[in-house]
């Protein structure tokens, strides 16, 4: 193995900026929220385009590496050829072992790459075979690490399985509603403070699409409102999705996290009247905690 150069002996996460797995890689219908970050939106220096690169250029970057190289990934011991890694060239695992970036090795000399172990052995196998079929237990965490390597054929596949297709639905419609996760986590927090009496927290929620505007000249805006009850404000938002819509994202994803909902009651209306009618209402959500 040839003495490494200054700019071999960098590190990957030196030059390499990962960014976290939010969720399937779909077009965006959200400003609020950032767009999946795969290894397309990596910048490294892949050699791919650029003037003068030969194949003897390439192979020699490669030289560093034996062409059978042992792998530790998470504590998993697998042994696969050079050329197996490097077959999808603008993937992650392809920069790494392009023989341009130093990868640690552990006490018994395997290069080792903190991640999954168990499920690396799948994205193993389709780096060999070009064909995977993951179990529906695996599929997105088969998933999660095919956009960290930056496998985009493999992701590509994978956002075809009911489960993963399932999950990008359930995220892009949550998707449409602003600070989603921060709303859903104080609705959790707020039911639980109220549940001390009876084990039950009532959380009214103020959700609301559009701004209401007063059209009434004698109108006061700053009546007693039954918003003024809302312990959470949820709005405004662009999509087409109304409020019914939202309780309903929030409720089935709180049941989904193995929460114990009431069936929230009809929205209740302010009965302000004074040239018009308050347009604004407010919903309220159960949590049961027996």
């Amino acid at each position: 193995m040839s003495d490494q150069s200054e700019d071999e002996s960098d590190s990957v996460e030196e030059i390499i900026t990962v960014r976290p797995l939010p969720v399937p890689r779909l077009k965006q219908v959200h400003e609020h929220q950032k767009p999946l970050q795969t290894w397309t939106d990596v910048t490294y220096d892949s050699g791919r385009g650029s003037e003068g690169t030969k194949d003897s250029q390439r192979d020699a970057d490669t030289s560093s590496f034996p062409p059978i190289i042992p792998l530790n990934v998470g504590g998993h011991i697998y042994m696969t050829r050079l050329s197996t890694l490097l077959k999808y060239s603008d993937s992650m695992l392809a920069a790494m072992f392009s023989g341009r970036h130093h990868i640690d090795k552990d006490k018994d000399g395997n290069y080792f790459l903190d991640s999954n172990g168990a499920i690396f052995g799948q994205i193993l196998e389709f780096l060999r075979y070009g064909s995977l079929i993951p179990d529906k237990d695996t599929a997105y965490l088969v998933f999660r690490d095919a956009n960290y390597y930056g496998l985009h054929e493999l992701v590509d596949k994978l956002a075809l399985r009911p489960e993963i297709a399932s999950l990008t639905v359930k995220e892009a419609q949550k998707a449409q509603f602003p600070n989603y996760t921060e709303v859903k986590e104080s609705v959790i927090r707020t039911a639980i403070a109220n549940a001390s009496v009876s084990r039950v927290g009532d959380v009214n929620i103020y959700a609301f699409r559009k701004e209401f505007v007063a059209k009434a000249h004698n109108f006061n805006i700053k009546h007693s409102c039954i918003v003024d009850m809302a312990h959470v404000v949820v709005g405004p938002w662009d999509s087409s999705a109304d409020e019914e819509t939202f309780i309903r994202c929030l409720e089935n994803d709180l049941l989904e996290d193995g929460y114990n909902l009431k069936p929230h009651e009809s929205k209740r209306k302010c009965r302000y009247y004074n040239g018009q009618t308050c347009q604004k209402f407010i919903f309220k959500v159960s949590i049961s905690f027996d």
